[in-house]
């Protein structure tokens, strides 16, 4: 849906009509540039505010796409941020030109914590349910797995490290804040969590 405020009252229109969309994320730079990720159609894209969409390249047979994030610091030579897509089962595609040319992102699935993610509703399988680039350091990655483990890698993806002891297991939102470096908020399904060392310690907050 969007939606938009006019000196007539508010227009709503309904578009990408038919499609289970499943998560929804805009490019900083590109204010007109959006993506709308489908529970079972692939990735698709807007340049004008959702008035009209195309399907971008990506589409992974018997994967569904359950999260989007966008780089507020991260872009490639034309400009547009560096855009992160989130699976079910769990893998992560990047592209760096606006989803033209994407690369996979898969190594913390040799995580240790890996045999024990499983997702509820389909306990045969996991997914990426959030995924955040931090606002002050490039190549730092938080990535929440529904469920079972909230996991993070320094270097875009290339290497990871593991859930800690006490850190939630659930998380569904996740914040990093421009005014607040190496601090982490968590909202999960086990609570809300706070870190203010990059993850390498937890506080339950009340």
């Amino acid at each position: 849906m969007v939606v938009e405020s006019t000196k007539h009252g508010w227009i709503v229109q309904e578009l990408l009509k038919g499609q289970k969309s499943s998560s929804l994320a805009f490019d900083p730079e590109h204010p007109q540039r959006a993506y709308c990720g489908t529970f079972d159609n692939g990735l698709w894209k807007t340049d004008n505010n959702g008035q009209s969409w195309e399907k971008t390249s990506l589409e992974v047979s018997g994967s569904s796409i359950m999260s989007l994030s966008v780089s507020p610091i991260e872009k490639g030579e034309d400009g547009f941020n560096k855009l992160f897509v989130g699976m079910e089962p769990s893998i992560i595609y990047s592209s760096i030109d606006g989803g033209q040319t994407w690369e996979k992102i898969d190594e913390f699935n040799k995580l240790p914590s890996h045999s024990t993610w499983s997702f509820p509703p389909r306990p045969s399988t996991n997914h990426v349910r959030w995924i955040e680039p931090d606002v002050n350091r490039k190549e730092y990655l938080f990535v929440a797995i529904e469920a079972g483990a909230l996991i993070k890698s320094f270097d875009a993806g290339k290497t990871w490290i593991d859930r800690i002891e006490n850190s939630p297991y659930d998380t569904h939102t996740l914040r990093t804040h421009k005014k607040a470096p190496r601090r982490l908020y968590s909202a999960a399904g086990d609570g809300y969590f706070e870190s203010q060392n990059y993850e390498f310690s937890w506080l339950a907050v009340d």
